[in-house]
């Protein structure tokens, strides 16, 4: 599979994910002990609502997630799933490293699959 070249700076940003989910989880976990200790409904409130936002978030965002590219030289690159569903063409024209660009469509299954080199690369 072809990496990315940005397959570094998405790895420290999904250690960051992981590192504010556990924080925020934390903090759930303490506000629950608080409340426990002082029996204030204010601390279970908080810690609830903490506790839906992290999970709402996560689903939220495992909705907008990666499409992987079939064929071609972009093969096995990963986009956006947000940018492919909102292909209003026909095709999809990427830049390739090393220059030039290829073209990328929909198939049955609606996977995006290698079109073929961009000519001219107007596009």
């Amino acid at each position: 599979m072809n990496t990315s070249p940005d397959d570094n700076a998405r790895q420290l940003l999904l250690e960051g994910r992981v590192g504010a989910v556990f924080t925020t989880l934390l903090a759930v976990a303490t506000l629950m002990m608080l409340w426990t200790w002082t029996e204030n409904a204010a601390f279970a409130a908080a810690g609830c609502c903490t506790a839906v936002g992290v999970f709402a978030a996560g689903f939220v965002r495992a909705r907008t997630g990666w499409v992987e590219l079939v064929g071609g030289p972009l093969d096995g690159a990963r986009i956006r799933s947000a940018r492919a569903a909102r292909l209003r063409e026909e095709y999809l024209d990427l830049a390739v490293p090393g220059g030039g660009r290829a073209r990328y469509g929909h198939d049955d299954t609606g996977r995006l699959v290698y079109r073929g080199r961009v000519e001219g690369g107007d596009a």
